[in-house]
């Protein structure tokens, strides 16, 4: 992984946010965390990410219309945004997450399933 691997972390549940973060600071990443849209849009405007991983039940805007305006802002994040949810959905939109973005988590998710998720996410950015 090369040292400058930075994520956004997107997410309104603190308890989620400092496991993640934790996690993935643990394993060389850095980590910025947000509650809301509006402070990720400011942060992916100000740029130096490698990846967002985005929440997609925010209380302020959907995530769907958020890593919509995360691509606007940064095409290069087009195909690096890992989306996570605790709503459980079919293997159709599963399918559908993976193909606009890097893939999908669902809440609860084994570290284990984060830290390769992230880990290949992180790689092809080299590649």
């Amino acid at each position: 992984m090369p040292p400058a691997t930075k994520i956004l972390l997107v997410d309104d549940d603190a308890t989620v946010l400092d496991l993640v973060r934790e996690t993935l600071e643990g394993c060389g990443y850095t980590i910025d965390t947000v509650t809301n849209s509006q402070d990720a849009l400011a942060r992916v405007q100000a740029g130096g990410y490698s990846m967002i991983i985005l929440d997609l039940l925010l209380p302020d805007m959907n995530g769907f219309i958020l890593a919509q305006e995360i691509r606007r802002i940064d095409p290069s994040l087009s195909d690096r945004i890992l989306f996570i949810s605790g709503i459980l959905f079919g293997q159709s939109t599963v399918d559908h997450l993976g193909s606009v973005g890097a893939g999908f988590l669902s809440k609860p998710f084994q570290l284990e399933s984060l830290i390769e998720a992230v880990d290949k996410i992180a790689k092809r950015r080299v590649a």
